[in-house]
């Protein structure tokens, strides 16, 4: 799904009332998603008056906004909201940090071994910069799906973090797209109707951490635009982990009487060190450890989208949306490699060619004659160009005495990629940072030689989205969304990777909300998704012919789409404290929201990226079906002076069916020697922390003086290859963070941060690994895992004007 057709679907053909905004904590807070700019004819639940904020420049009455919000009860799914103040109270630099520590569900696997490269986990379906890495969340930016093309990767690190408005977890809706099998991220992006005025922004602290930021924001009249920068560079918390981050968004808007039209970009130029995991016994003895590198990217991004909207008429809204986006990156990644060199047996002369680890012949010379440890610099080298567009209708009319709005639409992503990669042979020295030595591996005997490939991806949806008010209190939603997409590769040096797939299907969605009793909401929905096999999935996908993953392809079979279907039930609602404890209302006199919910996933013909038996190698395969079941429960308080929040998820993540999975180094099957594990029904999903918790509050101790705190609790994983649960989940983990502020003038702020108070050294992602890979080096333990951040103190200045 494109442009604004992913949150204008949602929020604009479910929401049918409006809330008023509120004032929590001295921020905005709006109702979670998006608000259409014309009230509907029937109302919302009334709030206290002193809970309301202080109107901030909005839109007029008259418009709809570029990117409207959904009314939260509404909505027959479970969404969370974080608005631009409640994203900036953390001060975290990427998007990512923010929705870790406040949003339900959400938990960081830090696969790279870098905090500027997360993968995102929510429910057991992850966003993950890792290509490779099966993706089960949909990630909209003002409405364009940034999932990228080749291997429907999400590049966090691109994201503007101080131009998000609204940042929304939204779940069981297939109206979303591919990959939306999880739910969607959606962030809507500020512009100069919705924030003006300059700020800047200052900080410095451990690790050599310098980063800073300014956005202005400025409206003339019909006319409006914005301008946000950001910059970061740090040294890492790791060896050869720093990065430097350079982002930019920009938008400039008109908005006439009738409807208004926006053009916006995004640039972005990033360059980020990931060490990845670790050997256990490394790391326990030095937290800086690292385990074969170098291990960089450099990603360069380019977006540029033209968005609009207009009342065509008293009851119908139109849409449209044309946007571009131009993606580059170049990744180098020092490995073992599979190639051995044996050294010459005494009083004999060597050998003159090195072989796999198979004990096969190869025609790489025995350099060195076997007196060094060999290894690889693998190098990828990725340029996605995607241009889409969508249209979209919306009416909103009263028939046969009934409320009822309907959205209909269609959209297209036409996507072209190309893909290179190489394998340079090095040496492998005491500090295990690679060298290369020039030799490039040219051995499709053993399945390693460069790779020049192009792909296309082309993605339709047509969809339509309705809900009538059956009365005023039970409002029923029922759609369908039609994906078909188109998948090619060609093969620029030969035809064995050729080959075209097309994959359809009609998903739908169907559920109710109905008012149980005054601003109390019950909701439950039924909905399908699905996922197509990306390029990089179906050019790697025969266990017999693996490939190094992020590196390599052959040719392969085609791989089945991934499908799913969602079961959601719950409840929400808001209390005025001070209607509910009279006197219990003089300490919080503001609004709490509160919602509960159950939820079931299952996916059929799930796709996981499975290691080889051949060394440093892998394949995609479909691995039946798996399931996704547990429970979220959430509560926020806001007054003047007080905002809080509390949030408990509990994901459990197993799989439904019998396979046979290849583990090498895993020791049962080492001890078998098979190279494989059987996965029987009921074990859990590797990397899925099965309960969350959260809880955060900020306080106003005097009009200049705030002070905070969060905290996040997330019980251990099984680590990555270990599906039969022998292995000892990794430790639990909690982080303790705090901050104050000071308002020094009306212009000047000046802030501390104290973060992970604790110094809990995460082990948030592991796997296992071959423990007599380097020869030189002695291993009993074959866990590798990575380390979370130590304890980090900064401070900084922001001026305002």
């Amino acid at each position: 799904m494109t442009a604004l057709s992913a949150v204008l679907l949602s929020s604009t053909a479910l929401a049918q009332q409006t809330l008023p905004t509120i004032e929590v904590g001295g921020a905005p807070l709006r109702s979670t998603t998006p608000r259409p700019a014309k009230p509907s004819t029937a109302q919302g639940p009334s709030r206290p008056a002193a809970a309301r904020a202080t109107p901030t420049p909005a839109p007029s009455a008259e418009v709809a906004p570029v990117s409207p919000v959904v009314v939260q009860y509404a909505v027959p799914a479970a969404t969370y909201t974080l608005s631009s103040k409640e994203l900036q109270n953390t001060r975290g630099f990427e998007v990512v940090n923010n929705l870790f520590r406040q949003a339900p569900g959400v938990s960081v696997n830090d696969v790279a071994g870098n905090p500027l490269q997360p993968e995102v986990d929510f429910r057991g379906f992850v966003a993950s910069p890792i290509a490779g890495t099966p993706q089960g969340l949909a990630v909209y930016q003002n409405g364009i799906r940034i999932n990228e093309a080749w291997g429907d990767n999400v590049y966090w690190d691109m994201i503007p973090n101080i131009a998000i408005d609204r940042s929304t977890v939204v779940t069981g809706n297939p109206l979303f797209g591919l990959n939306a099998i999880g739910g969607a991220v959606v962030l809507d992006m500020k512009n100069g109707f919705t924030y003006q005025g300059f700020e800047i922004d200052g900080r410095g602290g451990s690790r050599g951490r310098r980063q800073g930021y300014a956005q202005y924001g400025v409206q003339a009249g019909p006319y409006a635009g914005y301008l946000a920068m950001e910059a970061l560079g740090d040294n890492g918390y790791r060896y050869f982990s720093g990065a430097h981050i350079k982002r930019l968004y920009g938008d400039i808007g008109y908005r006439g009487d009738s409807g208004e039209i926006h053009a916006n970009m995004t640039l972005a130029g990033n360059k980020i060190n990931g060490t990845g995991p670790a050997p256990v016994e490394d790391v326990t003895r030095n937290s800086w450890a690292v385990y074969t590198t170098p291990q960089s990217q450099k990603n360069t991004l380019s977006m540029f989208d033209l968005n609009g909207n207009v009342q065509a008429s008293p009851t119908w809204k139109l849409f449209g949306d044309v946007h571009y986006r131009a993606f580059d990156q170049a990744r180098v990644d020092g490995n073992t490699t599979e190639f051995e060199c044996e050294p010459p047996e005494e009083g004999e002369d060597p050998e003159p060619f090195c072989e796999n680890d198979l004990g096969n012949p190869t025609s790489i010379p025995n350099f060195f004659n076997g007196q060094v440890q060999l290894g690889a610099v693998d190098r990828t080298w990725t340029r996605s160009r995607t241009i889409g567009g969508t249209v979209q209708a919306t009416n909103e009319d009263v028939f046969f005495g009934f409320h009822n709005k309907i959205t209909f639409g269609a959209s297209l992503d036409q996507g072209w990629s190309y893909f290179a990669a190489s394998q340079e042979l090095g040496v492998i020295p005491a500090n295990l940072y690679v060298n290369g030595f020039n030799y490039y591996v040219d051995e499709p005997g053993s399945g390693v030689a460069p790779v020049n490939v192009t792909a296309g991806n082309s993605y339709l949806g047509v969809y339509a989205l309705d809900t009538l008010d059956v009365t005023d209190r039970l409002k029923i939603t029922a759609g369908a969304r039609f994906n078909r997409a188109g998948v090619s590769l060609y093969d620029l040096r030969g035809t064995a990777l050729n080959g075209a797939d097309v994959y359809t299907r009609i998903n739908p969605i169907a559920g109710a909300t109905y008012e149980v009793l005054p601003n109390t909401f019950a909701y439950g929905s039924y909905s399908e998704a699905n996922r197509a096999p990306t390029p990089l999935e179906l050019g790697c996908a025969d266990p017999a012919r693996p490939c190094l993953i992020d590196t390599f392809l052959v040719a392969d079979p085609p791989l089945k789409q991934v499908e799913s279907n969602t079961t959601e039930l719950g409840m929400r609602g808001t209390v005025e404290v001070p209607k509910v404890l009279p006197y219990g209302g003089d300490y919080f006199p503001g609004l709490l929201t509160w919602s509960a919910g159950v939820y079931r996933t299952n996916n059929f013909n799930d796709i996981l990226a499975v290691p080889s038996s051949i060394n440093g190698r892998g394949y995609f395969t479909n691995a039946g079906a798996t399931r996704r079941e547990g429970v979220e429960v959430a509560l926020r308080y806001g007054d003047e002076r007080l905002s809080a929040y509390m949030n408990y998820t509990m994901t459990i993540a197993t799989f439904r069916s019998n396979i046979v999975l290849g583990a090498p180094d895993n020791p049962l099957a080492q001890l078998y020697g098979n190279g494989s594990i059987m996965v029987t029904p009921g074990a859990n999903l590797s990397s899925v922390a099965p309960h969350r918790f959260k809880a955060g509050a900020d306080y106003a101790v005097t009009p200049q003086w705030r002070v905070g705190a969060d905290v996040q609790y997330t019980a251990g994983s099984y680590i990555r290859g270990d599906e039969i649960n022998i292995g000892a989940r990794l430790p639990s983990y909690t982080f303790l963070n705090l901050r104050t502020s000071y308002q020094i003038t009306p212009n000047l702020q000046v802030y501390g941060l104290f973060e992970n108070v604790t110094n809990t050294r995460a082990r948030t992602f592991g796997t296992w690994f071959d423990t007599n890979d380097i020869a030189f080096l002695t291993y009993t333990n074959p866990r590798m895992v990575s380390l979370g951040p130590p304890t980090g103190i900064y401070g900084g200045i922001t001026f305002t004007y």
